[in-house]
């Protein structure tokens, strides 16, 4: 099995990214937990917003990737 194929990613704040369960979504990056795990949030309307928190960066994707 070639590593390159399994890249895992260290994420910026700001950084545009995909849910592995939601890959309809993108997300913005709000916030790097101490454990290492994420806080994302997307705006899906005027007046709502989705945020999750302690998502491990296995579950997110680069959209530009």
């Amino acid at each position: 099995m070639q590593s390159n194929s399994m890249k895992i990613e260290k994420f910026t704040l700001g950084q545009k990214v995909k849910m592995a369960s939601m890959g309809n979504l993108v997300f913005t990056v709000i916030a790097e937990n101490t454990d290492g795990t994420y806080c994302i949030e997307t705006q899906i309307d005027q007046q709502n917003v989705l945020s999750y928190g302690n998502i491990s960066k296995e579950m997110l994707r680069d959209v530009t990737a």
